[in-house]
């Protein structure tokens, strides 16, 4: 790869009523900016991550990026949206454009504000990330899609309540000590795995617990070619990545082979030139 992460920036995640995407997005990139030891002049590009707008009456999101520095006006800024891969794909885009030899630096800044939406508006505005025609009337929304998912998983390998439980008090655990966690919690196994008033089901087979909160935050990376990052005072050099597309209505495939996430797994192993055996750590990406 030719990219490499030199500074970054994350914000807490959690209720906060007292920010706005606006200010979220500018504490991120001026934190980034500070951390990579860069100037804001020094920035050649700019990738937003905004998943849904509809939560915000604000919408050309990209464009608030500058208000972090006036000396990001005038450079090329991009909002990208990718539903639950939008984060990635913003960060995808950086280094496509590094390797393309457009950008040296680019900062990619991800934010959402969801907090202050009514309930009800949420659940409708998460479901766009679903294909409308199909999904648009499942109960439950956005979880209810993946409610339908789990259930199916459950008819073809069985109940799999015991293992949904050991994830969801795995995670609940790792949030504990993690000084961005929303919910720093230990609920352990046995409250996630029995139903209760306090876990209830929410679609399907799926209980509260495995299910993820809606959020405000935003995070930051500063991403430079690897030529500049060698003079940087920190450099993580992207070993591989990928970006696959699979067919968005479920009717056209197998949901349960996720086969979308297999083809860039595997595709972004083959890129890093590792096998499974090689990693020490894997953060995936699990809604519900």
């Amino acid at each position: 790869m030719t990219a490499a992460i030199v500074g970054w920036a994350h914000t807490p995640f959690g209720k906060h009523s007292d920010e706005t995407v606006e200010s979220l997005i500018v504490r991120a990139a001026t934190e980034a900016l500070a951390d990579a030891g860069i100037e804001a002049a020094d920035v050649d590009e700019i990738v937003l991550g905004h998943f849904n707008a509809g939560f915000s009456a604000q919408d050309f999101t990209a464009g608030l990026v500058l208000q972090a520095s006036d000396d990001l006006r005038f450079k090329p800024a991009t909002r990208v949206e990718n539903a639950c891969a939008t984060g990635s794909a913003a960060v995808h885009q950086a280094t496509v454009s590094i390797a393309a030899g457009k950008s040296r630096i680019v900062l990619v800044v991800g934010v959402e504000q969801m907090t202050t939406t009514p309930g009800p508006e949420i659940g409708r505005n998460l479901l766009r990330a679903s294909y409308l025609p199909e999904d648009g009337e499942i109960p439950g929304g956005f979880a209810g899609v993946f409610g339908v998912i789990a259930g199916k998983y459950f008819q073809r390998h069985g109940d799999q309540s015991e293992a949904l439980a050991r994830i969801a008090a795995k995670n609940h655990k790792n949030g504990v000590n993690n000084p961005y966690a929303q919910m720093r919690k230990d609920l352990g196994y046995d409250f996630c795995r029995e139903e209760s008033e306090k876990n209830p089901i929410v679609a399907g087979p799926l209980k509260r617990t495995d299910c993820s909160l809606v959020s405000d935050g935003a995070a930051a990376l500063v991403i430079a070619d690897v030529q500049t990052a060698l003079r940087m005072k920190k450099a993580v050099v992207f070993r591989g990545m990928a970006h696959a597309q699979d067919f968005l209505p479920m009717s056209k495939r197998d949901i349960l082979k996720f086969e979308g996430c297999t083809t860039a797994w595997t595709r972004a192993l083959a890129d890093a030139g590792i096998t499974l055996d090689d990693l020490s750590f894997v953060e995936t990406h699990d809604c519900f």
